[in-house]
Parts: structure tokens; C-alpha cells; sequence
């Protein structure tokens, strides 16, 4: 854990996954910047948890904003990627997946939308090397518990 004690986590996905409805069922209210009704700029706030202080920071879905990704990875801690359980891993969530180990920035997933739609944990597994893995459902709340527990327990 750094000195300051103040970690810093980025919630990345691609388009429509659910990253700021989950951040804000997570937080409360939030700190965003939108165009177009698009989400470009998202500081989402920070939680304290056993004397951690984490610093929540968000990258845009959108392709077209792919290079705030590489400005809001600088200094990061830990990764949280969220997935789409109604569509699967993308071909962008794969671009996002090789990122962060290009970058060797530890991460974990968490599989949003289990309500309309299911991923086979093991696929995830089979891909790529998360430090964990929690299905859940944002816009209902389910999973948030195990996700920052999950999350607290694997931050440095």
C-alpha cells in the first residue's frame, strides 16, 4: 500500500456496461462530465474501508475516447472491468484486458447485467488472469458487497 495511503482504482469497460450506474449505487453521488449524454470524464469519489482510503477514477466506454484510458491508467493501483453478462467479452474488452497487462496493472471483473444475461466465470478465467471475478446486477445492487470486498481485499 502506498504511503499516503490513498489508492487509486479505475473502472474501465466498453460502451453500455453499467460502469457508472455501478459506481453509483457504490458511492453515491458522483462527479461526471457528459457530452452528448455520453460520460467522457468521471471522478467517482472515494470510499475509506479498514483505513484504506480508494480514490475511484472512470474511463469513457466509447471507442472514440480510448486515449483518456491511457491518461487515466497513469498511477493506477488497480483496475475494475466491468463486463456486459447480455453480451459477453468483446473484442474490446479483449483490447481493454491486454491493455492492462501491457501495463502490468493488477485488475478484477466484475460481470454486470446478470439479470438479462450469463458468462461463464471459466471463460473469463481461460482468457485472461484476473485477481477475481462477481457477477452481479448494478442497477440492482446485487454483487456490490462481495464486489468491494473483493476489491479491498486485493488493492496494495
Amino acid at each position: 500500500m502506498k504511503k499516503d495511503n490513498k489508492i487509486k482504482v479505475v473502472v474501465i469497460g466498453s460502451n453500455d456496461v453499467g460502469k457508472t450506474t455501478l459506481m453509483e449505487n457504490l458511492i453515491g453521488r458522483i462527479g461526471k462530465v457528459e457530452y452528448k449524454g455520453i460520460t467522457t470524464a468521471i471522478d467517482y469519489g472515494s470510499l475509506t474501508i479498514n483505513n484504506k482510503k480508494i480514490h475511484f477514477f472512470g474511463t469513457p466506454g466509447q471507442k472514440r475516447f480510448e486515449f483518456m484510458r491511457e491518461l487515466t491508467l497513469k498511477g493506477t493501483d488497480f483496475a475494475l472491468i466491468v463486463l456486459d453478462a447480455s453480451k459477453g467479452i468483446t473484442k474490446e474488452d479483449e483490447e481493454i484486458i491486454r491493455l492492462l497487462e501491457s501495463k502490468k496493472i493488477p485488475y478484477g471483473v466484475f460481470i454486470n447485467k446478470i439479470d438479462i444475461g450469463d458468462i461463464d466465470i471459466s471463460e473469463i478465467y481461460n482468457f485472461c488472469n484476473p485477481k477475481f471475478v462477481v457477477k452481479g446486477c448494478a442497477m440492482k445492487k446485487d454483487g456490490l458487497n462481495e464486489l468491494i470486498n473483493e476489491v479491498v481485499t486485493h488493492i496494495q
